[in-house]
């Protein structure tokens, strides 16, 4: 009975190694892998590129020596060729220049053609290129709290904001709602007097059955207020100019209803003004009416006397 093979892992690089892209030459291939991490041997003898023909080893560690005041720390380095020689150095070098602590291993698969110096270039630059992968990954991640952190302030804000916008809100409503009351109330005065019907008394009765809106609004309970500090930020920007555009609407029907307010204040004077001045006219010309009255009825008298 045959046995089955027990299935390998496949060797995928773990989070915490960057790796550069390989560098080909005359069929010798230029791979660095760098990692601030593990020990270097541990690196040094990673499945990833075990079959390559020399793992040039280079580490950078900080010191535990403690500096002196005002000194910089102090660093731990060394290499290995692994066969390379020369070749340690070189990637050590990197390190230094590149300030970075870690691991990095250069790994060579000879392809049967010696390249002479070149190979060094290739080396340095492979080297580079890996603790450059680290770097981009570094700062990614730092973009990433930075965004974090300005959108929790951000959060912050709006959310203080969104709740003092509703209140705002709250009472320009009501405003507008009272001067809109106050128009339709003039409104409905106005057309009482036009048409003639009943006195004040019937006008103050037709105001009062169209006042109790405001009434109602003024003892209607406040919402409750929505959790802006949990919500995501798009949606709490997406409300900032929702509130923005309620506020702007709210301003346009109070200054609306207070130019209707004067529009028929000053209708409402103008018609007083006309009514006295038409009182004046027929208090003067009813004494000359009475009097050319009176003198023919004096004149008919006088005749019948004779």
């Amino acid at each position: 009975m045959s046995q089955k093979r027990k299935r390998t892992p496949s060797a995928s690089p773990p989070s915490d190694i960057y790796i550069s892209p390989p560098i080909t030459d005359r069929s010798s291939k230029f791979t660095a892998y760098y990692s601030p991490t593990p020990p270097p041997q541990t690196l040094q003898s990673h499945p990833l590129f075990r079959t390559a023909s020399h793992k040039i080893l280079a580490w950078r560690h900080e010191s535990p020596q403690r500096p002196l005041p005002g000194q910089p720390p102090h660093y731990e380095t060394g290499h290995d060729d692994d066969g390379e020689k020369h070749g340690g150095k070189t990637v050590e070098a990197v390190l230094k220049q590149l300030r970075v602590t870690g691991s990095l291993v250069v790994a060579r698969w000879y392809g049967g053609v010696m390249l002479g110096p070149v190979r060094f270039a290739h080396m340095d630059e492979c080297a580079r290129s890996a603790v450059g992968k680290w770097r981009e990954a570094e700062d990614e991640v730092a973009a990433k709290k930075r965004k974090v952190e300005v959108e929790g302030v951000e959060r912050g804000r709006l959310a203080r904001t969104l709740v003092e916008r509703d209140g705002s809100i709250g009472v320009l409503r009501r405003m507008a709602l009272e001067k809109e009351g106050r128009v339709r109330e003039a409104m409905l005065a106005g057309m009482a007097e036009v048409e003639g019907g009943g006195g004040s008394d019937e006008v103050a009765g037709t105001a009062e059955v169209q006042s109790p809106a405001a009434a109602v609004v003024e003892v209607s309970p406040e919402k409750a207020a929505p959790g802006y500090p949990s919500m995501p930020i798009d949606r709490l920007r997406a409300l900032d100019k929702a509130r923005d555009a309620t506020l702007a609407f709210l301003l346009k029907r109070i200054s609306k209803a207070e130019a209707d307010l004067a529009a028929l204040d000053r209708s409402q004077s103008t018609q007083t003004m006309d009514a006295f001045t038409n009182g004046i006219n027929i208090e003067n010309s009813t004494p000359r009416c009475l009097l050319r009255q009176s003198h023919h009825d004096q004149q008919e008298v006088v005749r019948f006397e004779t």
